[in-house]
């Protein structure tokens, strides 16, 4: 056997070792039944049963030492794309191993060769688009620098790509962004872009939707208050999230005081909207029967009365000195901050009185509101420690912080900076442990997911 041909070779070689033992076989079959069963064999079949071990064996060498030319060649043409894969999976755990140290307030290590390749070039696979092989000067070979042009429209994609089929030479560009929220390093391929142009992973995509269909106030989907594209969000989810999102968004759309749910407490499925006159619909998960104008259960030749639940949450509100809002009847609390509310539905009113903002003759602070909004705000822009190191220093900005609330109170529009040392997210009161987002006009602090997403 040449051990120094060609694959073709190899194939005509292991075809007529095939056809021999083919032969050989059709031998044996032509005299099976001419002699008894118990007769020695003959040196003729020995021989023949000898060569068909000799025949199988070289065919089963040739076999392997056809396998092994094709993984050689396989080497030889992809080369370069093996090289590039190495460069971006290795640049994607020195940058995992870079933001565990940013998460634990530690110094970012130096930057790899790895993460330098990556910064420093723009790299596109260079397979299936020419048949010559180019080294770049970082040593990868097959990767080629793409048109400028073409690499900003490409980044003009706004969807993942997930779906299957053949891929453009665009759609195999291996730039990297952050995700906004987990601030991994994420493929141009599978990376959502809002209109705002931040980047999402899909798992931190995923996340924001399971949220919204628990917490209302996630909802419309929004990143810097500009609403995301759900036709285009909905592929990518799983089935079953994509249903509960759709179900919830209907439910969510509507206005709170023309919800109907299922009176059983043990249910209180979601059930419509009320259709503003008395009538009688039945609930498809317990069988109750409701009665869509006082949303108690069904009192057929009765007059409606309050809605129980809502006597106990109006009594309960009345005790704890909340209020309601004017515009879509929810009931909200002030826990900070002066007497303007905005609630969720955009109504802004007087927290005292419940009135429009603006058409009351209320104050708009309570002195002791106002020192402790002032001391929050100074706290959170400067610190515990430098508080406590210069206390005198941390009483002068606070009189001062609380001269200019009374002025102006208002922030219109965030402008967040990262903060380290951890605490506790004013908005969805989650506690980090490393950093958090602070405005640097409100001094609000919230967590990465609550500044996009829900302020």
């Amino acid at each position: 056997m040449n051990t120094r041909c060609s694959v073709s070779d190899i194939e005509t070689e292991a075809l007529m070792l095939a056809l021999s033992l083919l032969d050989i076989q059709d031998v044996e079959r032509s005299r099976k039944g001419k002699l008894r069963e118990d007769a020695y064999l003959t040196d003729e079949e020995i021989a023949f049963n000898i060569q068909a071990e000799k025949l199988k064996i070289s065919l089963t060498a040739l076999q392997d030492h056809r396998f092994a030319l094709s993984l050689d060649e396989a080497l030889q043409t992809d080369t370069s794309a093996l090289n590039a894969l190495f460069f971006i999976n290795q640049g994607e755990r020195d940058d995992h191993i870079a933001a565990l140290a940013l998460e634990r307030g530690q110094d970012l290590p130096t930057p790899t060769h790895s993460q330098q390749v990556l910064e420093q070039t723009r790299i596109l696979l260079f397979v299936n688009l020419c048949g010559s092989t180019m080294t770049s000067d970082n040593g990868i070979a097959g990767i080629v620098e793409p048109d400028p042009d073409e690499m900003d429209d490409v980044g003009e994609s706004s969807s993942l790509q997930y779906h299957g089929g053949q891929r453009s030479a665009r759609d195999g560009m291996l730039s990297r962004v952050d995700c906004i929220i987990c601030g991994d390093r994420i493929r141009h391929s599978q990376r959502f872009r809002a209109p705002c142009s931040h980047f999402y992973c899909r798992g931190c995509l995923i996340s924001l939707v399971e949220a919204s269909t628990r917490d209302e106030t996630l909802h419309p989907l929004r990143c810097c208050r500009q609403p995301l594209p759900v036709s285009t969000i909905l592929p990518l989810l799983p089935s079953d999230l994509r249903s509960h999102f759709q179900e919830k968004s209907v439910e969510f759309a509507m206005p709170p005081t023309s919800r109907i749910y299922c009176p059983n407490q043990t249910c209180s499925a979601f059930l419509g909207s009320s259709s503003g006159r008395r009538s009688e619909i039945t609930c498809t998960s317990c069988a109750t029967r409701v009665c869509t104008a006082c949303k108690n259960r069904a009192h057929p030749y009765e007059d409606c009365g309050e809605n129980a639940q809502t006597l106990v949450v109006n009594s309960l509100a009345s005790q704890m000195g909340w209020q309601t809002c004017p515009g879509c009847h929810a009931i909200v609390e002030l826990w900070q901050g002066c007497y303007h509310m905005t609630c969720r539905c955009s109504t802004q009113f007087c927290y005292l009185c419940a009135a429009l903002w603006k058409t009351c003759d209320c104050r708009q602070w309570d002195e002791q509101r106002l020192i402790d909004d002032a001391e929050r705000r100074v706290y959170n822009e400067f610190g515990d420690q430098e508080a406590a190191a210069h206390p005198e220093v941390f009483v002068e900005r606070v009189v001062q912080r609380m001269a200019e609330l009374e002025e102006d109170h208002g922030c219109i529009e965030h402008e967040w900076r990262f903060r380290h040392g951890g605490g506790c997210c004013e908005e969805c009161r989650d506690i980090l442990p490393t950093f958090l987002m602070r405005c640097r006009h409100c001094q609000a602090l919230a967590c990465r997911r609550c500044s996009v997403n829900r302020l």
